[in-house]
């Protein structure tokens, strides 16, 4: 697999470091320092009370790969996973963690096959055949068929056949427009998300053709990121091929404001110890509830293009330089508090100001676009409610079409992307 496996552990072992040892100081108490491109770590866990496994939500793709990347990343996250080994049964197991892989290649990534809509891809031909596009394409063509031809070798039967990837799902003719007959007499080069899986597979494991250099991997990765990039900021596409995910996140995040435990004792493996007292954010206090064992923790493992959907759905800056496989794209829930004195006899209580969601990739704050902050800058930190507005707010993209009096109109709004004709 092109993951090392000694990679992912290792990864595992800085995300477990990071996230139980705080770097924050007095003077920047939320972690963040204007002046570094790296965040402060908040502690989520600590060393003498560790988080239990039973507290880790873990999703993944239902590809080999991305299962066994994130099976190596817990095994360096967990490396005693022993010690919490449950004595109550008088087994004394070891705790098992579920990957979650039910249906999820339908929305962890934004190209799935089949699209979650089928105007997904009338709009991804639509923003494919933008002149500028086409412009760079045709100046890459014939490395791109120079890199084919080398690979013939190591390609097995039809896959010249596979297309996939934003765009790239049906074979163009050099004007942009989809011709069976080309397809069928020309010989065309490999999709261009084909050949950068294929390339970084070999480069990986030191099997690239002698013909090929590390240069040719690095020229096919930068094009494909720029070619997704360029069509998933579209805010119709990115939401429909990446909403779906983005508000599960946000879900599980507002599930977690919803309902705060007060004065409530539980257990390292969140069982629960004794009354529970809960506070809901609509008023509601000193309601008995079981406790529940939300996760502290979510990991998903997927896909290259999943950061890059990501990013674009979030509207967050571009990284400084495209990561390897193997990054992490961090999204922090920061609750703000505010100490303050209480009626008399009933000393400090903890007033929660605010909610906010913090993005790096690798250590690298990335800045959200479409919010700024008092300083006019790009906001290091967004409220949760008004990232929940962003998601949920709706797009409309027009696009006049040639020798007609129609317009093609795709729309996104709750979920879904529709496209019609309407009379101008």
């Amino acid at each position: 697999p092109r993951n090392n496996k000694k990679t992912k552990i290792r990864l595992g072992e800085k995300l477990r470091e990071e996230l139980s040892h705080s770097t924050t100081t007095p003077e920047s108490s939320t972690g963040i320092n204007d002046k570094s491109p790296h965040p402060g770590h908040l502690k989520l866990f600590t060393p003498s009370e560790p988080l239990h496994p039973r507290r880790v939500s873990v999703m993944s793709t239902d590809f080999p790969r991305t299962i066994q990347s994130v099976q190596a990343l817990l095994t360096g996250f967990f490396p005693d996973i022993d010690d919490f080994a449950s004595t109550t049964n008088g087994e004394g197991d070891a705790p098992i963690i579920s990957i979650d892989v039910r249906n999820t290649n339908s929305y962890l990534i934004p190209d799935p096959q089949p699209r979650q809509s089928p105007h997904q891809l009338v709009l991804e031909q639509k923003l494919s055949n933008r002149p500028h596009l086409l412009e760079r394409e045709e100046q890459l063509k014939e490395v791109a068929k120079r890199i084919t031809n080398q690979l013939e070798d190591y390609l097995g039967h039809g896959a010249d056949g596979i297309s996939f990837g934003i765009g790239e799902e049906k074979t163009t003719a050099d004007d942009g427009k989809y011709s069976k007959e080309v397809e069928m007499t020309t010989t065309k080069p490999l999709a261009w998300a084909q050949l950068s899986e294929i390339l970084t597979c070999l480069h990986s494991r030191n099997r690239l053709p002698p013909s090929l250099t590390s240069e040719d991997v690095q020229t096919v990765s930068n094009h494909v990121a720029w070619r997704w990039f360029e069509n998933l900021r579209n805010p119709v596409l990115a939401k429909a091929s990446m909403w779906k995910f983005a508000d599960r996140i946000l879900d599980s995040m507002e599930r977690k404001v919803r309902v705060e435990c007060e004065r409530v004792k539980c257990n390292g493996d969140g069982s629960k110890v004794g009354q529970l007292i809960v506070r809901s954010n609509v008023g509601k206090e000193g309601l008995d509830v079981e406790c529940e064992e939300e996760p502290l923790l979510c990991i998903y493992s997927a896909h290259d293009s999943t950061l890059i959907g990501m990013l674009c759905i979030l509207q967050l800056e571009q990284p400084t330089e495209w990561p390897e496989y193997g990054s992490y794209l961090k999204i922090e829930l920061i609750r703000e508090e505010m100490d303050e004195d209480a009626d008399a006899g009933t000393g400090e209580q903890t007033k929660v100001m605010n909610h906010w969601v913090r993005f790096s990739l690798n250590g690298e704050i990335l800045r959200s676009t479409w919010l700024k902050d008092e300083n006019g800058e790009n906001a290091i930190m967004v409220p949760l409610e008004k990232l929940k507005e962003m998601i949920h707010l709706e797009h409309d993209m027009e696009e006049e079409l040639e020798s007609s009096g129609l317009g093609l109109k795709f729309r996104w709004n709750k979920g879904l992307i529709v496209e019609s004709n309407e009379a101008q």
